[in-house]
């Protein structure tokens, strides 16, 4: 908590303070708070109304963010913080957002209609927690419990029904039984929730450290936003390459994947993902032996228009369906086959599907320390490759265009066609990456 007491947004408890109002910090900061752990935005709650927070704070930059609801957003230092008057809220015809909001003089009825116990405790600028509904003990019992009855609070809001999920995923908590129970029972709220906000709270799912876990215990939540996942649970593989079920495949996978800050969401939606094609591909043979020929192609389709429903962005769209289309890619030790793949889909996303395919390997459960440093082998290959600046794209030809062009060669396809020829001979080592060589070479191919 002392850091919590120590940060800059602090001044806006003071302030409110000073001026005579009720102000506490709420919810998710103070969850993370207790926890040890950072935080991300600082919330407010007070007993100011929405004017009284303006006038409060008129020698600051205000913004009006959700002034209906009761909130203003106030910035410290350039640090938004939203400050929200004490409410209840109305009815939620819509499953989503309450009809009315009504402002109440008591913090406890604030706290009162908040999604989660953990998420339901507040603190003074003292350090002082009010938290009736032992939101402090179900983290230190690591357990996410719904604020009252788990049915209305899933009916206000279906969305925190994939909050809940994330929380677990994130903080490695357990579900409390009748708030999975009131889970499973309201799943079919999340086909009235807006996609964009269901795929918000997935990547965030899959972000956390314990979504493999929570994957397990509660994909069929899931059923009616996200079928194609549920249809990989309990699929048997009848192959002795796999000891699992294709879902249990892919979440090994995907606790495997090695990932970056940067492409961590992507890197494990692919490997969750990579073959949710299988039991569309699926045959046994004579010898009871089970085979999924052309499962990357169909993943690849599935996987397409899985976020084509979510509205993903196109770059997200686009990277997640070529590491799913290329994640069973045949790599060996050959700087000229990685060389042709690296001038194919680039440097970096061929090093992608690398850390895609080794996750996928040891999905399987029976990964072999020879393959393991197989593997490692080809990344550092690749990573020579880059370091010593080798030649494996048009760019890094030391003769471009209008070199060709220079020799007596009409502007248009056979350009290309020699610059092609030329790369791919000094992939092949046939000559050199240098100017005279090359134009030597080109003379003999015009």
């Amino acid at each position: 908590m002392k850091k919590l007491m120590e940060c800059r947004e602090k001044e806006i408890l003071d302030v409110l303070g000073k001026a005579g109002y009720e102000a506490y910090f709420v919810g998710g900061c103070i969850r993370d708070a207790v926890m040890g752990r950072d935080g991300g935005d600082v919330d407010v709650a007070t007993n100011a109304l929405p004017e009284q927070i303006i006038d409060v704070f008129s020698s600051y930059r205000v913004i009006e963010t959700g002034i209906k609801h009761g909130t203003v957003t106030v910035l410290v230092d350039d640090i938004p913080v939203e400050v929200t008057t004490y409410r209840s809220d109305g009815t939620y015809s819509d499953g989503r957002h309450p009809d009315s909001v009504e402002f109440v003089k008591s913090l406890e009825e604030d706290l009162a209609r908040r999604d989660f116990t953990v998420n339901a405790i507040a603190c003074d600028a003292e350090g002082n927690l009010t938290d009736p509904f032992g939101g402090a003990e179900d983290i230190e019992a690591g357990i996410i419990r719904t604020v009252g009855d788990p049915e209305k609070r899933f009916r206000e809001d279906g969305l925190r029904i994939m909050r809940g999920l994330r929380f677990a995923a994130v903080l490695g908590f357990e579900i409390e039984e009748e708030t999975a129970l009131a889970m499973a029972r309201n799943k079919g709220l999340l086909k009235e929730i807006s996609v964009e906000r269901i795929f918000v709270e997935f990547k965030k799912l899959l972000a956390g450290e314990h979504a493999g876990n929570v994957l397990r215990k509660y994909v069929d939540v899931l059923s009616d936003v996200l079928p194609e996942i549920v249809a990989m649970k309990g699929f048997e593989q009848h192959n002795p390459y796999h000891k699992y079920d294709v879902l249990e495949h892919c979440i090994r996978a995907m606790e495997a994947v090695v990932t970056t800050a940067e492409n961590a969401t992507e890197m494990k939606m692919v490997a969750l993902l990579h073959d949710v094609g299988k039991p569309d591909t699926y045959f046994m043979d004579d010898e009871g032996i089970g085979h999924f020929y052309g499962h990357p192609k169909k993943s690849e389709e599935l996987v397409r228009g899985i976020l084509q429903r979510l509205k993903a962005d196109k770059a997200t769209l686009e990277r997640v369906t070529t590491l799913v289309r290329y994640h069973d890619l045949i790599f060996d030790k050959d700087e000229r086959l990685l060389k042709r793949w690296m001038n194919r889909l680039g440097p970096e996303v061929l090093m992608e599907i690398l850390e895609i395919k080794l996750a996928d390997n040891i999905g399987t459960g029976n990964m072999s320390p020879e393959l393991g440093r197989k593997f490692a082998d080809i990344r550092d290959m690749m990573a020579d490759i880059l370091a010593q600046e080798q030649c494996f794209s048009l760019k890094d030809l030391a003769v471009g265009g209008n070199d060709i062009i220079a020799l007596g060669v009409q502007p248009g396809p056979e350009v290309g066609r020699i610059l092609a020829e030329l790369l791919e001979a000094v992939i092949e080592g046939e000559c050199e990456n240098e100017k005279e060589a090359l134009l030597a070479r080109a003379k003999h191919l015009c």
